[in-house]
């Protein structure tokens, strides 16, 4: 849709304007409902009537209706355009996107009448932005008027399926879609129509990145519930490199003591237990190659890049953020890290009392994680050792897992089910076993049982992410898609 669009249409009050209602005095906010339905008040706005007409006393005037005097109507009247104001954040967005589509067009098509028009044109608006306003009461025409909306389609000269109206009255909406337009309905209940533009008119992806490379190296994990609680992690940065490619926009700890993206004077602050040893050095010596020779060689992460958050002092490096590294390093990386097959042969070993691989490298920490147990799968088959008979366990794990809905709650580490769902897709569609991927098709079943349920930013990526991979139809997605896009704010970044 955003090579089709050419024009915006934008109402004025409720839209581009917003009034107080409590600054009305004069009249109740019942009489004043009473007039705005009233066919004095069509009349008004067609400019069929002048506003000392419509006020003064006579059978259909709003002073008759009411029972009050025609100057205490003018009052109130007068008091509502009075207390219109600009919608600062819409007109910012809306001189954002004029800037980035130069070539879009942008009119206002608003129900006011003649003498109202003229007191809001001191308003501090950005008139000069739009190319045409529609005022009611000069066309003699309003909305819902389809020939109203007839007489803009034919002004501007566009088809109108490359129209957007945007308007705060559902009955407008209903005629400008009528006509072909699209519209967008203004209402608190709603997500903003700011961003709602945003992601018609400007490629979210395009945002996206820009945020990320703009803040480069600053992207942290924050605890769910906890934002002021930040974590310095290599899992997540891992993550963010296998999805951009980008390595200037992330920070990583090697095993070995080599740092990505972290200034010295942070990382000698850290005085975290890397590896169960200070600052990331190894608790063995050191061979020619800057190995150390403890750890698998140090082909083994560990999640944090610095002091451990909400643990253990010493904290053992783990399977997930292990798997997570080698799956994410590029290509050209893998002959500077520790030979993979060494790591496979630490996480076949590494196994609990029925016979699943663990999540930690560490024997006092016997734990063993679904989604942590999809990650060294994927490990295994991505590096040829899909058919290791020690895989076995860990895969009827996740199968079993999978088909009986065990991590619908989440679990200890992952707040929500999306999170394994992502990481089956990932091996469903990575494994060359015909015969795994046959075990894993009802993550497609899952999936779709999952659509439109509320959860957090990361788990609607994670879904919408997995949707994709495995081939469900973008229709039935789609309202996830503009969930997520929703929460997409001005400068690029989600919101959780």
């Amino acid at each position: 849709m955003v090579s089709k669009l050419k024009v915006l249409v934008f109402d004025l009050g409720g839209v581009l304007l917003e009034w107080d209602r409590h600054s009305i005095n004069a009249l109740s906010p019942g009489q004043f409902l009473t007039i705005m339905n009233s066919i004095t008040w069509h009349s008004l706005d067609r400019g069929k009537v002048t506003l000392q007409e419509a006020c003064k006393v006579k059978s259909s005037s709003f002073g008759h209706i009411l029972g009050e005097d025609p100057s205490v109507v003018k009052t109130a009247m007068d008091q509502a355009q009075l207390s219109l104001r600009p919608s600062i954040p819409l007109v910012r967005t809306i001189q954002g996107i004029k800037a980035s589509n130069p070539d879009l067009k942008l009119y206002i098509m608003s129900n006011i009448s003649r003498e109202h028009f003229e007191m809001i044109q001191s308003l501090d608006l950005p008139w000069s932005i739009f190319d045409k306003v529609f005022a009611s009461g000069i066309e003699g025409m309003r909305k819902p008027d389809l020939c109203f909306f007839q007489h803009v389609i034919e002004e501007t000269g566009v088809h109108p399926s490359e129209m957007i109206m945007i308007d705060d009255t559902a009955e407008n909406i209903c005629a400008a879609r009528s006509q072909g337009m699209h519209a967008i309905l203004v209402d608190k209940s709603l997500p903003s129509v700011g961003e709602v533009l945003r992601n018609l008119l400007q490629d979210p992806l395009e945002r996206a990145e820009t945020f990320l490379k703009h803040n480069a190296r600053n992207h942290h994990s924050v605890v769910e519930g906890h934002k002021e609680v930040i974590m310095k992690d290599n899992f997540a940065q891992l993550m963010i490199w296998e999805l951009t490619d980008d390595e200037d926009i992330v920070y990583l700890k090697w095993p070995y003591g080599k740092t990505h993206g972290i200034h010295p004077t942070e990382n000698s602050q850290s005085n975290g237990h890397l590896n169960g040893c200070s600052n990331g050095q190894s608790n063995g010596h050191f061979d020619g190659n800057g190995f150390a020779t403890s750890d698998v060689m140090n082909g083994l992460w560990n999640y944090f890049t610095e002091a451990p958050v909400l643990t253990t002092r010493d904290f053992p490096p783990d399977a997930d953020t292990t798997s997570t590294a080698y799956l994410s390093i590029p290509t050209r990386y893998l002959s500077t890290v520790p030979d993979v097959h060494l790591v496979l042969e630490k996480m076949a070993t590494n196994l609990d009392l029925d016979g699943i691989m663990r999540t930690y490298f560490d024997p006092t920490r016997p734990r063993t994680t679904p989604q942590v147990c999809c990650n060294i799968l994927r490990l295994f088959h991505k590096f040829g050792a899909g058919t290791d008979p020690r895989t076995e366990k860990t895969e009827d794990f996740v199968v079993n897992c999978l088909h009986n809905n065990a991590c619908l709650n989440g679990n200890r580490h992952y707040s929500t089910p999306e999170s394994f769902l992502y990481l089956v897709a990932r091996l469903y569609c990575e494994t060359r076993s015909e015969s795994l991927r046959k075990r894993l098709n009802a993550v497609k079943a899952q999936l779709q049982e999952r659509l439109n349920v509320p959860v957090n930013a990361l788990a609607l990526a994670f879904r919408l992410f997995a949707c994709q991979s495995v081939g469900i139809e973008l229709q039935l997605y789609r309202k996830d898609l503009q969930a997520l896009m929703s929460l997409q704010d001005e400068d690029g970044r989600v919101l959780a």
